[in-house]
């Protein structure tokens, strides 16, 4: 009597795990033979069949990824393969881990959990000006998270390459031309967890569709980042700032950020700390510049650095080297983008602080608009990330970026 080993038959021996069982009901209903199933998935016959007999404890995630494309299975299914497999469909999902270690950001990593997990906060939007380092904080919250709880923490990131593995949180969100709400909501359920949603793409992940994810799953809390303040009533706004570039004496944080990507750069050398703050803050502070700007070093002397950064920032926001372009990106298209994005009201008064700095009283005077409007005005252009205060208390100016965009004037390249 032939076995399935010998001849490729449809049925093997009796599975002995929920995993077996499963594997072995779906290649059935595809009427595939382990022999089949093994060429079209890559998979050994053996270790299908050893699968199928429950003998594998630690399936690989890849041999399961393999079986499940080969089997055409759902979501659903591939997270069934998974959980059976003994890698829970709900483990947590982390960033990549990240080359240097954040600067300057420590309070605010640690106000973003502690509004996540005692503050009472179950959507918890992370605003700022594209480069700021959204992205980053959101990143080191995620795995502050996974260390202080016991709970999966699910990142997700709408820009990120590959394509997500099917099946996970990721897929259920992005896989597809719209998110899969309902089979991420049944995953979910009750269960207690964390999903952040790094929204490099604006708008890739429908906010309307992330709130209707909370109401579905009464545990679940949820971090995003965008470059405006939401406007759903569940998002609490944190705003994050550029660095400080001065008041912190020689080692503010800017300075600190742009020191430490010289160094890794090989850039031993010392340089006056003064023309660093300077430059620092000809560049706003925002550490998308600063690591671009470090990377024009060795082809510029730093005083003609300087020069170029106040005259427009935007020639030093583009790297020099193409390693540092994948980090950066594009931070001029970025921040026109947002620019555009602004109500023509809100555009009308940010034009009224591309000078020196105004108060709220300054700018309602020179727009001839109430109090009231220029205050809320400008409490959603400081939310973006648009405008900072100059250091004198209740005034503002934009930052030179935006001031460049605003005004533009014909500049060359920096001059040796």
């Amino acid at each position: 009597m032939h076995t399935a080993r010998s001849t490729g038959a449809l049925r093997a021996e009796r599975p002995a795990t929920e995993l077996g069982e499963f594997l072995l009901a779906t290649r059935l209903r595809r009427g595939m033979t382990q022999s089949r199933l093994a060429v079209r998935s890559g998979v050994s016959e053996r270790t299908i069949r050893d699968l199928e007999l429950g003998k594998v404890e630690r399936p690989r995630k890849q041999t399961l990824l393999l079986l499940a494309r080969a089997l055409h299975m759902s979501p659903s299914d591939h997270l069934r393969l998974q959980s059976g497999g003994g890698v829970p469909a709900t483990a947590s999902q982390l960033p990549p881990t990240a080359a240097a270690p954040l600067v300057g950001r420590d309070r605010v990593v640690t106000g973003v959990v502690e509004l996540l997990t005692t503050g009472g906060h179950r959507w918890v939007s992370l605003v700022g000006v594209a480069g700021v380092g959204k992205s980053r904080v959101a990143a080191e919250v995620a795995r502050a998270l996974h260390d202080a709880v016991p709970d999966p923490v699910w990142w997700v990131d709408p820009g990120a390459s590959p394509a997500p593995l099917p099946g996970t949180v990721a897929d259920l969100l992005l896989g597809g031309a719209s998110p899969r709400l309902a089979e991420l909501a049944g995953l979910v359920g009750d269960t207690p967890a964390y999903l952040m949603v790094d929204d490099r793409v604006p708008g890739r992940v429908p906010e309307s569709g992330l709130a209707e994810l909370l109401s579905r799953c009464p545990r679940l809390r949820l971090l995003t980042t965008a470059r405006v303040p939401s406007a759903r009533p569940e998002a609490h706004t944190v705003a994050l700032r550029p660095l400080a570039a001065r008041g912190d004496g020689p080692d503010s944080p800017a300075t600190r950020l742009l020191v430490s990507r010289l160094r890794a750069q090989g850039q031993d050398r010392s340089f006056p700390a003064a023309e660093l703050r300077e430059l620092c803050d000809a560049l706003d502070g925002v550490p998308a510049a600063l690591i671009a700007a470090a990377s024009w070093f060795p082809l510029y002397p730093l005083p003609r650095l300087v020069e170029a950064a106040r005259r427009d920032p935007f020639q030093l926001t583009t790297p020099a080297g193409p390693a540092t372009r994948r980090v950066v990106g594009d931070l001029r298209a970025a921040v026109t983008a947002t620019l555009d994005g602004l109500r023509g009201s809100d555009t009308a008064l940010l034009a009224a602080l591309v000078g020196p700095g105004r108060s709220v009283r300054d700018v309602a005077r020179e727009r001839g608009v109430p109090e009231q409007v220029a205050a809320a005005a400008l409490h959603r252009l400081l939310q973006a990330g648009l405008i900072r205060p100059t250091g004198v208390p209740g005034e503002f100016r934009a930052l030179n970026m935006v001031r460049s965009l605003l005004a533009p004037r014909r500049v060359g390249p920096p001059r040796r």
